[in-house]
């Protein structure tokens, strides 16, 4: 029984020391903190010593309330190389900087910025109060140095992009080639057939309309040797709307066979048909 007992006794001591180990560890390591360095470059007159010193006591002290690291003095030289060498030099990982100073309304503008080392990106804001003192500004400064400052870990945090998808190739697409018309044989020698059949009959009607008014049955013994006259103005009419209607329609078959552009004009008048243009 006893044996028993000191076995559960060992065994409750090693769990134990098994669940609290790691919480134990855990509080062990420590919590980084940003440690933040002060660069003041505001131009001021050097009768206002006590208030340059103000300033730069309300800096620092906008960063240690935020339980930040303050850092040694970082100089007044507010350059990127100067940042960067006062940040090497004192640990830093990021710097408040001000600059600027009177301005014309016999008030002060204050340009605040807020500068990671790591990833070199920065902050800013700007302190401006018009017509007011000198400790007012510090006052102004301190609360728009303080609203920068819970800006830093938004500059600590890493952004992670992700690559851009792959471009996908976008497939040109082209209008299908026409195929050139079909030149149909048959077409074109209805077309032309038509055609000579116009031609043929402008030749027809010229002849009918030269025999109109002549005379039949002449003698030319007899006291009046024409016994009757021709009278085909009439068929040399009908004969000229067919063959206009023929050499028109064979016209308009050409036209609209092939690529190749084709102007032809028909004229037709009392003494036949006039066939012209370029093909």
């Amino acid at each position: 029984m006893s044996l028993m007992r000191n076995f559960g006794v060992a065994a409750g001591a090693w769990l134990a020391v098994v669940l609290i180990a790691p919480a134990a560890h855990a509080q062990a390591v420590p919590i980084s903190r940003p440690k933040v360095i002060v660069v003041d470059a505001v131009d001021l007159p050097d009768s206002l010593a006590d208030i340059r010193a103000n300033l730069r006591g309300a800096l620092e002290n906008a960063v240690t309330t935020h339980d930040y690291d303050l850092g040694p003095g970082g100089g007044a030289c507010p350059d990127r190389e100067c940042v960067k060498v006062a940040a090497a030099q004192s640990g830093a990982t990021d710097v408040l900087i001000a600059t600027g100073g009177r301005n014309e309304m016999r008030g002060y503008h204050i340009e605040l910025r807020v500068w990671n080392v790591a990833s070199d990106r920065e902050d800013h804001a700007v302190a401006e109060c018009n017509v007011c003192a000198a400790l007012q500004m510090v006052e102004t400064v301190k609360g728009v140095a303080g609203a920068l400052l819970d800006r830093i870990p938004t500059l600590h945090a890493n952004l992670v992009t992700a690559p851009p998808p792959p471009a996908t190739p976008v497939p040109i697409v082209t209008a299908p080639e026409t195929p050139p018309p079909v030149h149909s044989k048959a077409r074109k020698i209805a077309a032309w057939t038509l055609i000579g059949a116009g031609f043929a009959g402008a030749a027809a009607s010229a002849i009918l309309f030269s025999l109109d008014g002549n005379g039949t049955d002449c003698n030319t013994t007899a006291i009046d040797p024409c016994a009757a006259q021709r009278h085909t103005i009439l068929p040399a009419s009908i004969v000229v709307g067919v063959a206009a209607a023929s050499l028109i329609t064979g016209v308009v078959l050409l036209q609209t066979d092939g690529t190749t552009q084709k102007i032809l004009t028909v004229g037709v008048n009392p003494f036949g048909l006039t066939l012209g243009g370029r093909l």
